[in-house]
């Protein structure tokens, strides 16, 4: 498994069938996709499949003080690719890029099934849990990165 940036039309199709099944592909290009600070992370099994994928966007959150504030955005595991520990090297890989440009805290509403995986990965949770419209429930959550 190799991990590496990906354009962010890359992302569309898992984003499709992970994140937003059953609805219109162009519910998966979200706002800031394109952004010069923007960027897409891509896991690649053995024949070059991307079966995983992390978006970081340079966005600030009300609720969380950090410097260089980047939101983790629009994560997803294939479902034949899950238990592998996909997810944890996409998220190592987008820490990783986010410190070298000297961002110390990284946020993200995660999903409620979610939850957990981001809490054994260091995140805190800091909301009760809230309905994004069309998508489902999720948590505001946050992670400290040393700089």
């Amino acid at each position: 498994m190799k991990i590496e940036q990906i354009p962010s039309a890359d992302t569309l199709n898992l984003r499709s069938k992970v994140l937003r099944p059953g609805k219109p592909i162009s519910t998966c290009h979200f706002d800031g996709d394109d952004a010069p600070q923007t960027r897409h992370f891509g896991a690649l099994n053995h024949q070059d499949q991307i079966v995983g994928i992390v978006s970081v966007y340079q966005q600030g959150n009300a609720s969380i003080s950090a410097h260089n504030p980047y939101q983790l955005r629009a994560m997803a595991i294939d479902t034949s690719a899950r238990g592998q520990g996909i997810g944890v090297l996409l998220l190592n890989a987008a820490e990783s890029y986010l410190q070298s440009c000297g961002c110390d805290r990284v946020w993200a509403n995660a999903r409620s099934v979610a939850i957990g995986f981001y809490t054994k990965q260091g995140y805190q949770e800091l909301s009760e849990e809230f309905v994004i419209e069309n998508v489902g429930p999720h948590y505001l959550v946050a992670k400290a990165l040393a700089r």
